[in-house]
């Protein structure tokens, strides 16, 4: 909660005054939420969560993104690829609640876009109807939306 006292009730993350999330690793987390922070919102020219921006903002979720690439081939690492590969299949075989399989960064991401590719997106009746009443207002012809139509069902 806001006092820093653990809580089941989930209103605290959106009522004033504000609770937070424990880190996760209890305090290991810290390290890489601040990095989170300063990449993700100072230098992407984005903000950060302080005193002004919970003011200013009312919340403190921004919406900001830095990306870093790394040439692995700059550093004196000929096993990374093997270790990389060796570390993730150890965190994947480590002990879970529930019958998902733990993924790795991007797997999830993945698995959606191959399921995509395969059985297409999926999309409620509601928001494909108000697709289809913008693509008339756009001036495409009803004919060719029937077709669309069609393929949809």
């Amino acid at each position: 909660d806001h006092q820093g006292k653990g809580t089941t009730e989930p209103g605290v993350m959106h009522q004033e005054p504000y609770g937070s999330l424990l880190p996760f690793g209890l305090h290991k987390g810290y390290a890489l939420a601040t990095m989170c922070e300063i990449l993700g919102g100072a230098l992407s020219g984005g903000r950060t969560t302080h005193d002004e921006t919970l003011v200013s903002c009312h919340d403190a979720i921004f919406n900001c993104m830095t990306t870093i690439i790394v040439n692995p081939e700059a550093f004196d690492a000929p096993a990374m690829q093997q270790e990389a590969e060796a570390f993730l299949s150890w965190v994947k075989r480590s002990p879970q609640s529930g019958d998902a399989p733990i993924q790795i960064p991007g797997e999830w991401e993945e698995n959606n876009r191959l399921e995509r590719e395969r059985e297409g997106i999926p999309l409620d009746t509601n928001s494909w109807e108000k697709i289809c009443q913008a693509a008339l207002q756009a001036g495409m012809p009803e004919e060719e939306l029937a077709a669309f139509r069609a393929l949809a069902q």
